[in-house]
């Protein structure tokens, strides 16, 4: 919710904070900075202090955040209060994955993943909600209300979480085929491995659809598109989420399925990559067909929950770090997709010093949004030379 209540009230923000879009663009990216700086750190805190209570430390940091968030009126101060609250979310999806490693086998990681990524995306889903109280109370109040709901949800870690000293099911990785050992793993052992990398890279490319445009730019261009308020833009826009809820559980599940990371990774770059061209370059395009292009597009694009199951399987005995790696990448990517895309906004627009989106044409929005085109073709390439893992489980332990 946190991440996607830039794209929701950007109109609101950008008044509110006499704020332009290259400005807007960055207090919405400042979020996904400091998250993808802290995620190292943050996988090395969880392998060694386990989930619980850096969990507790990181929501009560991001409701903090939001609390400071609903109650500025200057950019400056907005800017501070996004690096809060991505500070706190940093630990988020690591320290559920580490739990998912923890409490289950191998063999449902990816399956479990997906469905972790699909409460994610619930969270995304509540744009219209969100934009329908905005319209009644207020930005201010309905930022406020997400800052007490995390303080509940830090009493609900603190009775229900519960952290596991299981150690971790034998398998197959990676690395054991190529003959590495896993004794000794530190950050730069693992960034000078290839296979990281290049799922780290494939994981970028394919998700910056649900950061640049679910998370900011979509819903104006929506607007702008096929000249509708902010509420049913919203409505549109969250089509993209749905599919990767259906996309996340699918592929996860079709992941552990086959026992192959590679197959799915490369048919999904292929899918979202077409879905995504549809969307932008076919002219008068009918909103039904809009919409499932939207919604294919999300669901293609999801596939980067095996991408994390793929990194828990390169390093299995130091996951949250492997994973940790993986997120730095993903979200210094997705931070930078949001900049680009407004910096491409400013560059194509006629007027190049823009401070209203109003002034902004369909044309400017997919000149500026077809950067999103060009990652995926990147994620195309880089899937046929990730290699596969290989996972073979203690059936004892199954």
């Amino acid at each position: 919710m946190q991440q996607i209540f830039p794209n929701v009230v950007a109109t609101e923000l950008m008044t509110s904070l006499s704020a332009n879009e290259n400005m807007l663009s960055s207090i919405a990216a400042a979020y996904f900075y400091v998250y993808a700086v802290l995620q190292i750190p943050a996988g090395m805190i969880i392998d060694r202090f386990n989930v619980k209570r850096p969990l507790i430390l990181a929501i009560t940091g991001s409701a903090i955040g939001a609390l400071f968030f609903s109650v500025t009126n200057h950019p400056m101060n907005a800017l501070i209060a996004r690096l809060i609250m991505g500070a706190g979310a940093a630990f988020s999806f690591l320290g559920c994955l580490k739990l998912v490693q923890e409490w289950f086998p191998p063999s449902k990681f990816s399956t479990l993943a997906g469905m972790t990524n699909t409460a994610g995306m619930l969270g995304a889903l509540c744009g219209s909600p969100i934009a329908l109280a905005v319209n009644v109370v207020g930005w201010e109040k309905v930022m406020k209300m997400i800052g007490f709901a995390q303080l509940v949800l830090v009493v609900l870690v603190c009775i229900v979480l519960k952290d596991s000293i299981k150690p971790d099911l034998n398998v197959k990785t990676v690395d054991d085929i190529s003959g590495n050992s896993e004794q000794k793993v530190g950050v730069f052992k693992m960034l000078r491995n290839k296979q990281v990398l290049l799922n780290a890279g494939f994981a970028t490319g394919m998700s910056l659809i649900f950061v640049a445009f679910g998370g900011l730019w979509g819903s104006s261009y929506i607007m702008k598109y096929y000249e509708v308020d902010n509420v049913n833009a919203v409505n549109i826009g969250s089509i993209l989420f749905i599919g990767a809820i259906l996309g996340s559980l699918f592929f996860g599940w079709f992941s552990d399925k086959i026992r192959s990371r590679k197959k799915p990774m490369i048919l999904a770059a292929f899918g979202g990559c077409v879905s995504l061209s549809v969307l932008l370059y076919t002219n008068h395009l009918s909103l039904p067909i809009f919409e499932l292009a939207l919604f294919l597009t999300g669901f293609f694009s999801s596939v980067n929950i095996v991408s994390y199951a793929l990194a828990r399987d390169i390093y299995p005995n130091f996951s949250g770090l492997s994973i940790g790696i993986l997120s730095t990448i993903f979200y210094a990517g997705s931070a930078t997709s949001q900049s680009l895309v407004g910096f491409l906004l400013e560059y194509h627009s006629v007027n190049q010093n823009v401070d209203n989106l109003d002034n902004l044409s369909v044309t400017d929005f997919k000149f500026a949004l077809s950067s999103l085109v060009v990652f995926m073709m990147m994620s195309i390439v880089i899937s046929f030379f990730i290699k596969e893992s290989v996972l073979k489980e203690n059936k004892a332990n199954l």
